[in-house]
């Protein structure tokens, strides 16, 4: 499209003129194939309103916008009432017609400036061309109306039509009659031709549901700064073969698939019908087939639905069926048993194109091969993640309809909708940013949706008309997380050997992760759960991987070592030199990796038994660290703590000896007495050195060597700390600070402690019953918590937007990822 020129200094071509037309024969002007007529009822108001909504402030790249911006502003503007018209000439274009009533008025030819002005014949008739330094249009003067247009070809169409009125369609004249002339303006869209329009628009390839959607649309328009809402009805005189026809002669029902629709989804549709069997004569009629020609396979389900659903899952469909009979259901679709997934039963349907061979265009052709019951819902997919996506969401309570942004959108509409849209804004902008083939990419590329959450549409159908509503509005976030969403699953060949460890991705900037399985395999996930390596091992990891930078670029590879080999591995899932470095004698414990300046000058530490030795992030070893062995094997992997200006390396013997050393591996501080060490690390807390013994008692290193004795424990439990927050789980008793949380009896891994984002968040996963629980340093919990996984998590912002993720081992091989909202 081509933006807009003040089509106004137009007039000065033209005489003084007494003639006054009509603004309902405005109408008659419009191109034949015009697909969106503008009705301008006041240009300043409808002007600023657009200047002035939040979303269009900051997106002003939109060709609407653009196009009114160029709109004149002057002291001689004339009567307001006008159309804007846009009609398709060539492939991804699309050309403006403006047309206005003339009235006495003279503008001044002093006015003009850096602008050419020629006059053309075309059948007898002038047609004045005015050209600027940044477009050209055409004008001509018919009757007593001013036409100016982006397309010459356009203007002389104009010139040749004789008989206007007849050419005028009765729905377009209806939807015109029908526009509120107390609003700025209205939309008038040629619903026939949707799917041209928003393909070029969008550069999105529309659904065939929107093909032949209906008749002319009438739309009214209230813009405010921070909610676009639009209202309206779709005029259809024959509307048997358009797709608000196949509602005909049925009741709108209440829409209830948001119960059950992750916040993850990227959009869904709903459709609702108080009585099959008319639903069906409509579809016969839109399929242009015999209704005997309908398989009725699915009938005795059919007729005891009441709504029927299409989700967007990442790339995946589902489609659901809401029913008040789902034993009549399960009865019908049979099928063996896929799998269970969280004790919800996944089962196989041997005609998995009978649905959508029914329902077309409703439904898009997918195969539903596999379904599960939930309540009064049938899912059904041809993705077996898609459907425990949709289970696991369904059972962490992580579901639109429990969303205040969701919930306030719906206020100003019906409860009951034959259709009803809805589209996750910013994963709606994010598809158009990645299509290449959208003719509005730049556009798009700019665009950012701010607070705007959804955009909803409802449409109610009545006899030869339907009911349309449109909203576009800010949400205004509330303080705490409102919600966390499962958005990923990922299921391995094999059962996971450890905990999932999340690691920078230095091309993204955001997080991905690394985690093993059984066979040794080592695999690397991105934030969306798509494998992107995997790499086979020697043997189990000891500990996590961890990185580092060995060339201090930027670019970081990941570290971690087996029983006899220590690996550094890039982001493609190569070896980098000189590694992997393989060991003769076993290594008996994880890697100690330490950056003491935060300068990249690395020092990995290998145990074997009760040898110590020092590597560089290159592999030599450092010769400056003179400690080389301890009397007794090592009991816990070396730790790095800085109190001050000074570094503490701490190593424990399991004779309950602890090293306490210099950077140069001297002795910097003499522990007094034996300590009983378990798999409990030591932490600074208040300055000091603190661990739990073996006995459950709180150890305390001060920073003379001094120990000393705290509150007793059971002997297996466990603790975390920074140096001003201490958190110990004691059987059931989990304590933050100074509070205590009784947590249900279980078996819980070892607390974990985040700090991100100025916030500390702590965190214990109760193995049986397959919870995560999450906490605040104050010990209140974190709302929408417990959510479902079987191991410690990782938690950090993986993909640099305002939210957190959680990743967590979901079953034995599958990893999930969460997204605090």
């Amino acid at each position: 499209m081509k933006k807009l020129v003040v089509v106004f200094i137009s007039l000065l071509i033209f005489s003084c003129t007494k003639q006054s037309a009509t603004y309902h024969s405005l109408l008659e002007y419009i191109p034949a194939n015009a697909q969106v007529v503008i009705k301008i009822n006041d240009l300043e108001q409808a002007k600023s309103k657009l200047l002035n909504n939040s979303f269009l402030k900051v997106n002003d790249s939109f060709a609407l916008v653009n196009y009114f911006k160029a709109l004149p502003v002057t002291k001689e503007s004339i009567s307001s009432s006008s159309l804007l018209c846009f009609s398709p000439l060539g492939k991804n274009k699309f050309e403006y017609t403006y047309i206005t009533s003339l009235q006495d008025v003279l503008l001044s030819t002093d006015s003009i400036t850096n602008k050419s002005i020629e006059k053309l014949t075309y059948s007898g008739r002038e047609i004045h061309k005015v050209t600027s330094p940044t477009s050209t249009f055409y004008a001509v003067q018919q009757d007593s109306v001013l036409i100016a247009s982006s397309s010459q070809l356009l203007i002389e169409n104009t010139i040749r039509t004789t008989n206007r009125s007849k050419n005028i369609s009765e729905d377009l004249k209806k939807a015109y009659e029908i526009t509120d002339d107390a609003q700025p303006m209205s939309i008038l869209l040629n619903g026939k031709k949707l799917n041209h329009l928003l393909e070029n628009l969008l550069g999105d390839q529309p659904s065939n549901l929107i093909k032949n959607f209906s008749g002319w649309i009438s739309l009214d328009t209230s813009i405010e700064q921070d909610a676009i809402h639009l209202d309206g009805i779709a005029v259809e005189r024959d509307s048997l073969t358009s797709t608000i026809g196949i509602f005909d002669n049925t009741i709108a029902q209440e829409n209830l698939i948001a119960k059950i629709i992750p916040l993850s989804a990227a959009n869904f549709v709903s459709y609702t019908f108080d009585d099959y069997t008319t639903l069906k004569k409509n579809l016969a009629i839109a399929q242009e087939r015999d209704i005997r020609d309908i398989a009725t396979d699915l009938d005795d389900i059919l007729n005891t639905t009441s709504e029927i659903g299409v989700i967007t899952l990442n790339k995946e469909k589902v489609v659901t069926l809401t029913t008040i009979n789902s034993t009549t259901a399960q009865e019908v679709l049979l099928g063996e048993r896929a799998e269970s997934y969280r004790d919800i039963d996944i089962y196989r349907y041997d005609n998995p194109k009978a649905l959508s061979g029914i329902l077309k265009p409703l439904i898009p052709a997918i195969d539903t091969s596999l379904y599960f019951i939930y309540g009064d819902f049938i899912v059904l997919s041809s993705s077996i993640e898609a459907l425990r996506l949709m289970i696991a969401n369904i059972q962490s309570q992580s579901v639109l309809s429990d969303q205040d942004y969701y919930i306030t959108a719906l206020e100003k509409l019906s409860e009951a909708s034959s259709i009803l849209a809805v589209h996750d804004v910013q994963q709606y902008i994010k598809k158009l940013q990645e299509q290449n083939s959208s003719n509005q990419t730049n556009i798009w590329n700019s665009v950012t949706s701010s607070e705007y959450k959804l955009f909803v549409t409802q449409i109610i159908k009545e006899k030869d008309f339907a009911h349309q509503h449109h909203i576009f509005q800010k949400h205004i976030a509330k303080g705490s997380v409102s919600s966390v969403t499962q958005v990923a699953a990922t299921t391995l060949s094999n059962k996971l050997l450890n905990r999932p460890v999340l690691v920078k991705n230095h091309r993204t900037k955001g997080l991905d992760i690394a985690v093993q399985d059984i066979t040794n395999t080592l695999y690397l996930i991105s934030s969306k759960g798509t494998v992107f390596w995997k790499k086979q091992l020697d043997g189990p990891i000891l500990g996590d991987v961890q990185q580092i930078d060995i060339y201090k670029n930027g670019r970081y590879q990941l570290l971690a070592n087996t029983a006899n080999t220590v690996y550094l591995i890039d982001r493609d899932g190569n070896a980098v030199s000189p590694y992997p470095k393989s060991f003769i004698d076993e290594i008996t414990l994880p890697l100690a990796l330490f950056d003491y300046d935060k300068s990249k000058r690395y020092r990995i530490v290998i145990t074997q038994g009760n040898k110590i030795t020092m590597y560089n992030a290159k592999g030599d070893i450092v010769g400056g660290f003179k400690f080389r062995k301890t009397k007794d094997p090592v009991r816990q992997t070396p730790q790095h703590i800085r109190i001050g200006t000074k570094d503490y390396i701490l190593i424990a013997e399991k004779g309950g000896k602890l090293n306490i050393l210099d950077r140069l591996g001297k002795s910097r501080l003499q522990v007094k007495e034996l300590i009983k060490f378990t798999n409990n690390l030591w932490y600074k807390y208040k300055d000091a050195f603190i661990t739990l013994d073996a006995d459950g008692r709180l150890a305390q290193i001060d920073q003379k060597g001094n120990v000393t004795y705290a509150t007793k424990l059971e002997s297996s439990s466990s603790l975390v700390a920074t140096n001003k927050t201490l958190v110990t789980l004691s059987d059931n008793q989990l304590k933050i600070k100074d509070k205590t949380i009784s947590l249900d009896f279980g078996v819980y891994t070892a607390p974990q402690l985040f700090y991100l984002n100025d916030k500390i968040y702590i965190s214990v996963t109760d193995i049986q019953t397959k919870k995560v629980f999450l906490y605040d340093s104050n010990g209140d919990p974190i709302k929408n918590f417990p959510i479902y996984g079987i191991s410690q998590i990782e938690m950090g912002n993986m993909d640099k937007d305002a939210s957190l993720e959680i990743v967590v081992q979901g079953e034995d091989n599958s990893l999930l990822l969460y997204q605090m909202n």
